[in-house]
């Protein structure tokens, strides 16, 4: 099932890429959870995949388009994937751009993600996803 979540977790960042909603929800579970890092201004969880869609879009809204890339995926059991994400983002008023770079730990569950929790690096999501440096 491993190799099936890192797929659908592919799918999901292309969808997103793409800004296409339905399909990034489809492989969402509808009570998916979203826990941002700790040291985020809004780092409350986010319940529901319609409202973390949300959170997401707005995230982004002051940056023009750019792509977020899976740049490494690690099977962590059955049900997770360690995933580090990067993107190229450059401000719509300001120009500045910025490069944005954050590890995640997705559970799945029947395919779907369940759980997406963020962090700062590579060391502390693998510690978070039970796997050693």
């Amino acid at each position: 099932m491993s190799q099936e979540n890192v797929e659908s977790l592919r799918r999901a960042v292309e969808a997103f890429n793409g800004r296409d909603r339905p399909a990034w929800l489809a492989l969402c579970d509808p009570e998916l959870e979203n826990y941002p890092p700790r040291d985020w201004p809004e780092s409350a969880p986010i319940q529901g995949r319609e409202a973390v869609w949300d959170f997401y879009v707005e995230g982004i809204e002051p940056w023009e388009r750019g792509v977020l890339r899976l740049t490494e995926e690690i099977e962590a059991g059955d049900d997770q994937v360690v995933a580090h994400l990067r993107g190229e983002m450059q401000g719509k008023a300001s120009g500045v751009g910025v490069t944005w770079s954050f590890w995640q730990v997705i559970t799945f569950r029947d395919g779907r993600a369940v759980r997406i929790r963020w962090f700062a690096d590579r060391a502390e999501a693998l510690e978070a996803a039970g796997l050693r440096e």
